[in-house]
C-alpha cells in the first residue's frame, strides 16, 4: 500500500514538471466533471418535472371524479323531489301515461328555461314483458336498485340516473334523469381548462345515424371526437402528436408539449364497458399554473448549466 502511494506521489511530481500535460489532464478532468454534473442536474430536474406533471394529472382526474360525484348528488336531489310529488306518484300508480307525460314535459320545459338545455326526465312504465327496455333500465327493474353512470344512447352521450319507484314494496315504475356529458365542457371552460371526450369506434353504432353521420371525426386508431362540440385545436394537437405519443399519454396518464398539458382518464359506461377516454388540459403558454412553472424551471436550469460550462471553458482557455 505504501509503495502504491509512493508511486502516485512520484507520478504527480513528474506530471507537474510537464506543465502542458498537467494542464491538459486538469482541463479534461474539469470538463468531464462539469458535463457529469450537468447530466446529473438535468436528469434530476426532469425527474422532478415528471413527478409534478404526474401530480397535476392525478389532481385533474380527481377533480373530474368530484364533478361527476357532484352531478350524481344533484340528480339524486331532483329525483327525490319528484318522488315526493304526490300527483306524479299517484299517476304512476294508476299508469295514467297521458297525465304523466304532461307533467314530465312541464318539468323538462322548466329545465330548458333555467339554462339546463340537455337535462331531461323520462318515465318507463312497468309492463308484463321481459327485457322491454335497454339493458341499464332492465337491470334496475330486475334489481329494484338505482344506478348512475354514463351511457351512449341513440341521441347522444349522457350521464344517467335511473331510479325505481316503489310503493308498498311494489315496483310501479322507473324514472330516469339524464344530461349530456359534453356539458362538462362548459364547466371546465369557466375554469380556463379544456374538456374532451374521445369515443371508442365500437360505441358509435349505439348512436343513431342522424346523431353520428358527419359529426364524428377519427382522431387516432379507434377513437373519435364529436368535432363541433370540442376544441378543434386541442384534439388537432393529439392527431399531430401521433399514435405513439397518444399511447404513451394513456400509459403515464399525461402528456405535455409546447402548447398544451393533457391528462388522460379512461372511462367505462353504466354497463361496465370501456367507452372512451376523457382528456383534460390547459394551455401552457401564459399559464400561471404549475405546468408553466415546471416548464420554465426546466428551461432555466438547462440554460444556467450551459452558461456555467461555457464560462468555465472560456476561463480555462
Amino acid at each position: 500500500m505504501f509503495s502504491f502511494f509512493k508511486f502516485l506521489q512520484n507520478s504527480l511530481k513528474n506530471l507537474k514538471k510537464n506543465k502542458g500535460l498537467w494542464f491538459t489532464i486538469l482541463g479534461v478532468l474539469s470538463i468531464v466533471g462539469i458535463f457529469l454534473c450537468l447530466y446529473i442536474l438535468t436528469h434530476l430536474t426532469e425527474d422532478v418535472s415528471k413527478d409534478v406533471y404526474k401530480n397535476i394529472s392525478t389532481n385533474y382526474v380527481k377533480n373530474y371524479k368530484n364533478r361527476v360525484h357532484k352531478k350524481e348528488e344533484n340528480f339524486k336531489k331532483i329525483l327525490l323531489t319528484l318522488q315526493t310529488n304526490n300527483f306524479l306518484i299517484d299517476n304512476i300508480e294508476k299508469n295514467d301515461l297521458i297525465a304523466l307525460g304532461s307533467k314530465i314535459s312541464e318539468y323538462n320545459v322548466n329545465f330548458r328555461k333555467t339554462g339546463f338545455e340537455t337535462l331531461q326526465i323520462s318515465f318507463y312504465p312497468i309492463l308484463n314483458q321481459i327485457n322491454q327496455y335497454r339493458n341499464s333500465v332492465n337491470s334496475v327493474i330486475s334489481s329494484k336498485s338505482k344506478t348512475f353512470g354514463v351511457e351512449v344512447l341513440q341521441d347522444g352521450i349522457f350521464y344517467i340516473y335511473i331510479e325505481p319507484i316503489i310503493k308498498d314494496d311494489i315496483l310501479i315504475g322507473i324514472i330516469e334523469l339524464r344530461e349530456e356529458l359534453h356539458t362538462f365542457k362548459q364547466e371546465y371552460s369557466r375554469d380556463d381548462t379544456i374538456f374532451l371526450l374521445l369515443l371508442e369506434e365500437r360505441m358509435l353504432n349505439q348512436l343513431s345515424i342522424k346523431s353520428r353521420n358527419g359529426k364524428y371525426r377519427k382522431v387516432l386508431d379507434t377513437v373519435y371526437v364529436e368535432e363541433l362540440k370540442y376544441d378543434g385545436q386541442f384534439f388537432a394537437k393529439i392527431i399531430e402528436s401521433g399514435k405513439e405519443e397518444y399511447q404513451n399519454m394513456l400509459e403515464v396518464g399525461y402528456s405535455v408539449d409546447d402548447t398544451y398539458f393533457r391528462a388522460a382518464h379512461e372511462i367505462s359506461d353504466i354497463n361496465g364497458n370501456i367507452m372512451g377516454v376523457i382528456i383534460l388540459g390547459e394551455t401552457v403558454e401564459g399559464s400561471g399554473a404549475f405546468v408553466n412553472i415546471v416548464n420554465n424551471m426546466t428551461k432555466t436550469v438547462t440554460t444556467v448549466a450551459l452558461g456555467l460550462v461555457i464560462s468555465i471553458l472560456l476561463f480555462m482557455f
